[in-house]
Parts: C-alpha cells; sequence; structure tokens
C-alpha cells in the first residue's frame, strides 16, 4: 500500500512538472511571435530644433507670432513684447512631439461638425526642414470631452488629439509672453524701501551680508523673516494684462496707492505701485515695465506688516558646533571656556575639563537669549536700561574666520534688557532666560 501512495505521488509530480513545462513554453512562444506595438503617428513631421516661428490665430481675437533668434524667442507681432523662454520651449517641443490620438473622418464632408469652419485655432509653423510651413488647424472638443478635433492643412482627413476640453497646442498671447512683475531675481535684491497705510520702512543688506531694518536707527533685522518677505517676488506672476501701456493710468488707483514697493539690486531698481483692489486682485504697474497688470490679492498683505516682526530677537547667532572661546561675566565671577578638536576645557578662574553635554547646555541658554519687546529708544541711548553699567557681559568667539559676538545685558527697575555691542538700541528679555544661564553655568 505505502509503495503504492509513493508511485502515485511520484506520477502526481511528474505530470504537475509537465503541464507547468508545456504551459511556460507556449506563452514563452505567443510571447516572442506576438507584434511589437506600432508607434503613434506624429501629428507634424518636423523636430523641435527645426520650428523657426509660429503664429497663432485664435477664431476671435488677435493673432501673435513668435520668432526665434539663435536660441532666444520673441513675441513680433501684432507688437514686440518679451516672451516665456520656458512657455515657448514647452510649446514648441509639444508641437514637434504631437501624436494622431485616432482618425475621426478620412473625408469629412462637413468641417464644421468638429469646429473646423472656421477652426477655434489656426496654428502656422515655419521650419527649416521641408516642407518649411505647416498650417494646424484646432477644432472642438468630441462628444466624450477627452480629445479635440484637428485637421493638417493639405491632408483632408481629420483627427483627433489628446486634451481634457483644450489642447496643449492652443495658447493665447498671455500664455507665452513673460508674465513677471519684477524682473530682478529675488536673490539679487539687496534694498526695500515699503510704504503702506502711511507708513514706511526700509531693509537693507549692510557690507556683511546682514540685512538691516532701517527704522530708524538701523537695527538688525531676522534673516529668515526677510527671506520670507523676498520669497513673495520669486516669479512673481501677473495675474492679467489691463492695457499695455500706462496712459490713463490715474483710474487704477496709482494716485493714492495701496503699496509701494521699491526693490533695488546692483543691477537697477523697479518699483512696483499697487492702486486699487480689483476683484481678487490689485490693479498694479511696474515702472520698468509697459503694461497695467494685476497682481494676486495675496501680494499685499505680506508687505503691510508691523516692521517689528522683522527684527532679529536673538542676540548671539552661534551654533553649539563653531563655538570656541566663551567668556562671562556675571554679578558674582568671570568664567572662561576653551574648545579644541571638539573637547571644552575651563581656564579660569580654574582649570578643568567640561563635558560636551553641560558646555551645550550653557551655549543654549546663550543663543536663547531673545528679546521678548523692544522698547522705543534713540540711537546709542544705552544709560537708561543700565546698559552703561551691565550686570552680565558675555563674549563668544566662533567659526572659521573667529567672529567675536559680545553681548551687555543690564536691568532697570527690575527689567532686563540686552544688547550686542553693535547694537545702537537694546532690547527686553525675560528674566527666566538669565535664570536658565546661571544654572547651566553653575553645572560646570
Amino acid at each position: 500500500m505505502k509503495r503504492y501512495l509513493k508511485t502515485l505521488l511520484t506520477v502526481v509530480i511528474l505530470a504537475g512538472l509537465w503541464f507547468g513545462f508545456n504551459y511556460y513554453n507556449k506563452h514563452k512562444s505567443a510571447a516572442s511571435t506576438a507584434t511589437p506595438e506600432k508607434p503613434k503617428e506624429l501629428l507634424l513631421p518636423v523636430k523641435k530644433d527645426q520650428i523657426e516661428a509660429f503664429t497663432i490665430t485664435p477664431r476671435s481675437g488677435e493673432a501673435f507670432t513668435v520668432k526665434r533668434d539663435g536660441g532666444t524667442w520673441s513675441i513680433t507681432e501684432p507688437r514686440p513684447l518679451p516672451a516665456d523662454q520656458q512657455e515657448i520651449s514647452t510649446y514648441v517641443g509639444d508641437l514637434a512631439s504631437a501624436t494622431v490620438n485616432s482618425v475621426a473622418d478620412e473625408h469629412p464632408a462637413n468641417l464644421k461638425d468638429f469646429g473646423l469652419d472656421p477652426p477655434a485655432t489656426t496654428v502656422s509653423v515655419s521650419t527649416s526642414a521641408k516642407p518649411g510651413q505647416f498650417t494646424l488647424r484646432i477644432g472642438d472638443s468630441t462628444p466624450t470631452g477627452d480629445a479635440i478635433y484637428a485637421q493638417v492643412a493639405g491632408v483632408p482627413r481629420v483627427v483627433t488629439l489628446s486634451g481634457n476640453g483644450k489642447s496643449p497646442l492652443d495658447k493665447s498671447l498671455f500664455d507665452l509672453r513673460d508674465k513677471r512683475a519684477l524682473t530682478i531675481d529675488s536673490d539679487q535684491i539687496d534694498r526695500l524701501d515699503v510704504t503702506t497705510n502711511g507708513k514706511s520702512y526700509t531693509l537693507s543688506k549692510n557690507p556683511d551680508g546682514v540685512w538691516d531694518l532701517l527704522l530708524p536707527p538701523a537695527v538688525r533685522a531676522d534673516n529668515f523673516s526677510v527671506s520670507n518677505l523676498l520669497s513673495g517676488f520669486q516669479g512673481l506672476p501677473m495675474v492679467a494684462i489691463l492695457q499695455e501701456d500706462k496712459q490713463g493710468d490715474s483710474k487704477y488707483g496709482f494716485g493714492k496707492p495701496t503699496l509701494t514697493v521699491k526693490v533695488t539690486s546692483p543691477s537697477g531698481s523697479q518699483t512696483i505701485v499697487v492702486g486699487k483692489k480689483d476683484g481678487n486682485a490689485y490693479d498694479s504697474m511696474n515702472s520698468a515695465l509697459d503694461p497695467v497688470f494685476t497682481l494676486s490679492a495675496d501680494f499685499v498683505p505680506r508687505f503691510q506688516i508691523d516692521p517689528a516682526t522683522l527684527r532679529d530677537k536673538s542676540f548671539f547667532s552661534f551654533s553649539d558646533f563653531d563655538a570656541k572661546h566663551v567668556e562671562l561675566t556675571t554679578p558674582k565671577e568671570h568664567r572662561v571656556f576653551e574648545q579644541s578638536n571638539f573637547k571644552w576645557k575651563a581656564t579660569s578662574p580654574s582649570s578643568k575639563d567640561e563635558t560636551t553635554e553641560k558646555m551645550n547646555a550653557l551655549l543654549d541658554s546663550l543663543t536663547n537669549l531673545k528679546a521678548v519687546s523692544f522698547p522705543k529708544a534713540a540711537a546709542g541711548t544705552l544709560a537708561p536700561f543700565g546698559l552703561n553699567k551691565p550686570l552680565y557681559t558675555f563674549k563668544v568667539t566662533f567659526g572659521e574666520k573667529n567672529t567675536v559676538q559680545i553681548v551687555d545685558v543690564g536691568s532697570v527697575n527690575d527689567h532686563y534688557y540686552a544688547a550686542r555691542s553693535t547694537d545702537a538700541v537694546p532690547g527686553e528679555i525675560s528674566k527666566t532666560a538669565l535664570d536658565a544661564l546661571e544654572k547651566a553655568l553653575g553645572a560646570l
């Protein structure tokens, strides 16, 4: 019986292997004889780098022409306009790579049935290839709405192209023009003059590459806050063009602007003037550009802020890892610490090794010294805040350039004030910040 079961099991296994082997061979044979998928037909027999110019004529509206001079595209008709190089490059690539989805009708009896008489858009393309001219007619959407009818002049058939409601080959003048409301690169800006709600403030990058807020006096600005403010200029787009020149621009509210921002860089300056609100946008102009345009409504509140929010609230700007030398004078003592090869050592009033953990706690207490408010004070008037006879003096040397920052802390009427040695006015700090520092110092 056992012998019979073993034999039966062997037969089943061999049968399974035989069927598996035959199934694999059949599918392998089918795969090897399968016809490769036929590549889709290109709509226009032209390469991207062979296209030299094109004219787009909408069914209703003004035609415009774009030409290439070397590697630069320009809008030449109906008037010379700066072009969006990236948008046009993408468009020309789409023209050269457009493929036929399907043939809707080989010999259409009535082109109106496809929105091709007249076409929604006509694209006339000049090339360096042969033939040197193509004309593409773009019609309406198909009944399913997932494709667009099209026809190449000289070829009777109507085909369909990819497009959900609109073909990527159907572009307006606004789509392809340079829509930047500011043509200065945001990373080149070194001064910003802002006027809004009857108040003004200025941000200026000093010779050390650090931003100052000129209230006056000049105070340190917070780098992160300034970067966030300047990010509003990055690729700042026009929402719409109201008119191509500034004639009769008084109707846009520029006489009493909502906001004026003068942007300066080494290459020059441009002033954006924002007039009245226009729906969800603001009528605007740029002193260096011709048209009157609109900007998104969120551009304005970015600058309508209390300048104090741009101030640097920190007194030190070092990191734990790049501090090299620390001196602290408190009401009780004077302490000095040195770092070498990432090891800390107290050098005064006595010499001993310090742990990295305890030194980092001390360094953190210094970098956590931040202003909680900024009292009104004229430049250089530090004595009323107890800073002519400071209770604390902190000196830190850090970085590859051995940068030195010195901060004094004074007290008046149980309020505590701090100022870096380069600050013209102080900031008020919390007493708890000093308590944390004393605790960290006491642990060493």
